[in-house]
Parts: C-alpha cells; sequence; structure tokens
C-alpha cells in the first residue's frame, strides 16, 4: 500500500515510487543479491546495477548519507538504532522538513527517542513515535512536537469508521482516502 500512496500522492508510477525505497534490514541494504530474499522484502529489493555507492548490505548510516531520504521509518524494534550518526545525517535530507518515525515500542525498543531526534536532526523535523513521548522544549520559546501515530489510534479509527459505515470489507483504497483526508484536514498554519 505505501508504493500506492506515494504513487498517487507524487503522480508517479508505481515504478517510480517503489524506486524511493530503500528497505535496510538487519543484514543491511537489502537488495536481489541477496540469499535466501524474503519474499515480503522483495518488492523493495534493490538490483544493484541501480545503486550508484551502494551495495547489498549497506549500513544504515550509509543509505541515509547516500540517499539523503525524506522519512526515516523505523519498524525494526532495535532500540537506538536511529543513532546520533544517523540522526545528524538526515540534517542533511533532500527534505526541508525532514520525518522521523521511531515506530517500535515498548519505549526502551524506540530507534530513537524524540528529544534525541531533535537534539541531532534540529527543530525542523517531524517526529512521530510508536511510544509515548513528551513534546520536546527547542528553546527561543519553540516546540519539538511529538505524535504518537502508531496502532493504538489507528486501529480504534478504522474499527469505528467500519461499524459506522457498514462496511464488511475494507479496501487499500478506502485507507489511503481516509489518510489523504486526515493530512489535508489537519494541516494548520
Amino acid at each position: 500500500m505505501a508504493i500506492q500512496a506515494v504513487s498517487k500522492m507524487a503522480g508517479c508510477s508505481e515504478t517510480a515510487a517503489k524506486s524511493q525505497f530503500f528497505l535496510i534490514d538487519k543484514d543491511g541494504l537489502v537488495t536481489t543479491d541477496r540469499n535466501n530474499l524474503d519474499p515480503a522484502a522483495a518488492p523493495f529489493a534493490k538490483n544493484p546495477r541501480d545503486l550508484e555507492g551502494l551495495t547489498e548490505g549497506a549500513s544504515i548510516i550509509e543509505v541515509v548519507k547516500k540517499v539523503r531520504p525524506h522519512v526515516l521509518l523505523g519498524l525494526s524494534g532495535v532500540g537506538g538504532i536511529f543513532n546520533e550518526e544517523v540522526l545528524k545525517a538526515m540534517k542533511e535530507s533532500v527534505s526541508t522538513k525532514p520525518a522521523i518515525f521511531a515506530m517500535s515500542s515498548p519505549t526502551m525498543n524506540a530507534e530513537c527517542t524524540a528529544i534525541d531526534a531533535f537534539k541531532h536532526a534540529g527543530g525542523d523535523i517531524v517526529f512521530g513515535s510508536g511510544s509515548p513521548f513528551e513534546n520536546v522544549d527547542l528553546g527561543n520559546g519553540k516546540v519539538g512536537h511529538v505524535n504518537q501515530a502508531n496502532n493504538m489510534y489507528l486501529f480504534l479509527g478504522i474499527g469505528l469508521g467500519s461499524i459506522l459505515s457498514g462496511a464488511r470489507l475494507i479496501t487499500d483504497g478506502m485507507l489511503q482516502a481516509a489518510a489523504e483526508w486526515y493530512a489535508h484536514n489537519s494541516l494548520s498554519c
């Protein structure tokens, strides 16, 4: 669904959208050269011939420095994997407001803390987590807002929405439409 969402939002093909994803697991960057490639990872595996300066198994810091991603999504369950070096590298993101999502929980398994994310990646990031973190005082009256963005809130809304609508099936398109509505209607200036 992530590939389809990026394709729709960016107005590009699914192939072009897929090229924007870099999957890293315990063995590093996942490519088609990987022995025993997990079928679930296969759609995201990079062709090594399409990579300049990155190889099978490249570390997270190598990928972040080379790719300069808009979003760093942590689903590893490995506490602290978004260390100081990785977070500082996110300052070089091609995005003016890079997003860092440390989604693993409980808190001790979060890829980084909110304080570390704002301290090392800067005050212009979007930070979402799977564990509760307090907003971060950035000084000079500025606050780094923390959003708990995990299933604690998501599943309740999906359940209530399906009951209220009488839906018997929840499709990827329905979830995409709900996410787009929420993103559009929750923006404030």
